[in-house]
């Protein structure tokens, strides 16, 4: 399976710049906050908010997104589209995509952080 990480955007915007702690400080972040974005989406999608779901997708396609979490913030995105345009069905099959992505990410920073 391919790498959840954009390597690229990792090493041209933290590791290049010196900036390795910060990086570091930034993937611990993301473990907690996108652990409570993903149930504020399954919670938001249970009522159907759209405003909700809308604020969560755009929350989290730029927290994945700062840390190079390529595939998450392709789906993030997919999803604040969806819910900009109301389309709960997308919205609803997107969502077990983005939790076993969201999940390769955080396991991949859990191997990151102690490597």
């Amino acid at each position: 399976m391919d790498d959840p990480f954009d390597r690229v955007y990792l090493r041209k915007n933290y590791l290049d710049l010196g900036c390795a702690d910060v990086l570091s400080d930034v993937f611990r972040i993301f473990l907690e906050s996108s652990r409570v974005k993903l149930a504020g989406v399954r919670s938001a999608l249970v009522t159907e908010s759209m405003g909700e779901l809308l604020n969560l997708a755009h929350g989290l396609k730029g927290e994945a997104g700062s840390v190079g979490g390529r595939h998450v913030t392709a789906i993030a995105a997919a999803m604040e589209k969806a819910a900009r345009g109301g389309d709960l069905q997308e919205l609803r099959r997107r969502m077990p995509e983005l939790e076993h992505e969201l999940e390769r990410l955080l396991q991949a920073i859990e191997r990151e952080l102690e490597g």
